[in-house]
């Protein structure tokens, strides 16, 4: 007895039910999310090692470093004082 390939793709889709093929389906999914995300997460890191090794990007984020402790400062010394007055010098 010969058996082929769609012979088999034939058995296959007779004894798979649908929440059979839904469960494979999503398992497969979530295999895929996880190899994007993990691709993903290591092109992202490249790409901002590369960047922030270029001077202008430092300047760019001490600019914004600098612009953001000024506003906390600010808005600490307005509204909540006590929490100034707690530095121990």
């Amino acid at each position: 007895m010969k058996i082929t390939k769609s012979h088999i793709i034939e058995l296959l889709n007779e004894e798979l039910t649908k929440t059979d093929k839904s469960e494979i389906k999503k398992m497969v999914d979530k295999q895929v999310e996880k190899m994007l995300k993990s691709e993903l997460k290591k092109a992202l890191e490249e790409e901002l090692s590369k960047a922030l090794k270029s001077k202008e990007v430092k300047g760019d984020v001490g600019e914004i470093a600098k612009t953001v402790i000024k506003k906390l400062y600010k808005d600490l010394s307005f509204h909540h004082p006590y929490i100034i007055d707690r530095i121990k010098i």
